[in-house]
């Protein structure tokens, strides 16, 4: 019993240990203007918790943050330039925590598309939220 005892507090503390190291770990999402003609893109970028307030971005904008540990963040932005508002969800955490802890989104009029470390390119790229 005492045996079976101390391997479980041995698994536990192995448990506490690892997510007091992932809580630390900082995300980082920069996002790139790639509109055409220098058109300045507006962002208005929120999670449930944090509204980052709105920024007029005309070549590149950048937040960090701490992942949730129970996998559940979201960050949701709005998109404007003269004529258009799209809405996109520019960090939703069972997508993206895998694949990067530095996600940079080149936005442009098709569609928001995320860099890709295997090919060194924005070819990730996904369709607008559609509108509400």
């Amino acid at each position: 019993m005492t045996n079976s005892l101390a391997k479980l507090i041995f698994i536990f503390s192995l448990l506490l240990t690892s997510c007091a190291a992932q809580k630390g770990k900082k995300t980082t999402v920069e996002i790139i203007n790639n509109l055409p003609d220098g058109t300045t893109l507006t962002a208005h970028c929120k999670s449930g918790d944090n509204d980052l307030g709105v920024q007029n971005i005309t070549t590149i904008w950048r937040f960090s943050f701490v992942p949730s540990f129970l996998r559940n963040t979201l960050f949701f932005c709005s998109f404007a330039w003269p004529g258009q508002s799209k809405y996109f969800d520019i960090y939703v955490q069972t997508r993206d925590e895998d694949k990067c802890s530095f996600c940079a989104w080149r936005i442009s009029p098709n569609g928001p598309c995320r860099f890709n470390g295997n090919t060194g390119s924005f070819d990730i790229c996904y369709p607008w939220n559609p509108s509400t």
